[in-house]
């Protein structure tokens, strides 16, 4: 008879993952970013946003996988790009939730909720999204994204 180890017998116990995962220390940076890119969206401040994102830039959604490989793509389509998936009745974004699930020195992973709203306050839509954060040149920024918003 063969012995099969089960998944429970490779698994480590929360705080060794959590040690071996995370590193709170560099956490504030990630996240800070995070807001600077949100505001820079509702200013509608272009260089203040481009600014906050790293490149190559990746956008995963439910429709494909956007990339923007140089500033000049950036600048050509990305806002663009949100605007038609916004839709015009946008008028900011709320972070409701920022959840760092995995953090180093240059790399965060950041789980994350958030709401578009009309310029009433009013609810137009609400995702789950996970961010890739780096730090480059000592400056953090997004590199990547994923949701299954459209």
């Amino acid at each position: 008879m063969q012995k099969w180890e089960t998944a429970e017998s490779n698994l480590v116990n929360e705080e060794e993952a959590n040690l071996e995962n995370r590193r709170p220390e560099f956490e504030q940076g990630p996240l800070d970013a995070m807001d600077a890119f949100v505001a820079a969206l509702n200013a509608r401040d272009d260089e203040a946003l481009y600014h906050t994102i790293h490149l190559p830039h990746f956008r995963i959604s439910a429709d494909g996988v956007l990339i923007y490989p140089t500033l000049d793509e950036l600048k050509k389509s990305y806002l663009q790009d949100f605007f038609a998936r916004a839709g015009t009745d946008w008028c900011h974004t709320i972070f409701d939730s920022k959840d760092v699930i995995h953090s180093s020195e240059n790399k965060a992973h950041v789980f994350l909720q958030f709401t578009r709203y009309d310029s009433f306050g009013s609810n137009i839509v609400t995702f789950r999204s996970l961010w890739i954060m780096t730090r480059v040149d000592g400056k953090w920024g997004v590199q990547a994204r994923s949701s299954f918003a459209p």
